[in-house]
């Protein structure tokens, strides 16, 4: 059998991840495949990243390591030395078929430079476990917002309508 070949990486990306009441989750703001972006170079606040890895119980983790790419570059490690993997994890409960280990991080501000993609990639005692990439692209014209539209200067029927709009204020206010 292939190394890793029945452990598996899932990743949210997100605009904010929530810790709410109950031990739950929320994730605001997900992206699919894709994100697109108005223009590069874009400073993105933040941008969250879920990941969920997972094993079969008969198969613990003895090693894990998270690796972000954006591009070429690496934007972020989170490292869980041997000793520390399996007792940071939930303790498995009669029934369970898998071990799941979630890490959640924030990359913030992010700084976009082109287009390209943020690829998550963990690394166990057996190897490399390749996780779902999101795809940053530049919006199509079309999907851009309208830029405003400004009357030109000789309009008098769109002057006349300011000037009653004006009015109309000034009298509430009064």
């Amino acid at each position: 059998m292939k190394k890793n070949a029945d452990r598996f990486v899932h990743v949210v990306f997100c605009d904010d991840i929530r810790h709410e009441v109950g031990n739950k989750v929320s994730f605001m703001g997900c992206y699919q495949r894709e994100m697109l972006v108005p223009v590069t170079p874009l400073i993105l606040a933040r941008l969250c990243i879920f990941v969920t890895v997972s094993t079969p119980v008969a198969r613990p983790f003895k090693a894990l390591t998270l690796r972000v790419h954006l591009g070429a570059n690496e934007v972020a490690v989170i490292e869980m030395p041997s000793e520390d993997v399996n007792q940071s994890l939930a303790p498995v409960q009669v029934g369970d078929t898998r071990i799941m280990a979630n890490l959640g991080l924030t990359l913030a501000p992010l700084v976009l430079t082109e287009p390209g993609e943020i690829r998550v990639l963990v690394t166990t005692e057996e190897g490399d476990i390749q996780g779902p990439q999101l795809h940053i692209k530049l919006m199509a014209q079309a999907e851009l917002p309208p830029a405003p539209v400004l009357a030109p200067a000789n309009s008098n029927e769109t002057a006349d309508s300011a000037k009653k709009d004006v009015k109309a204020v000034v009298k509430k206010r009064g």
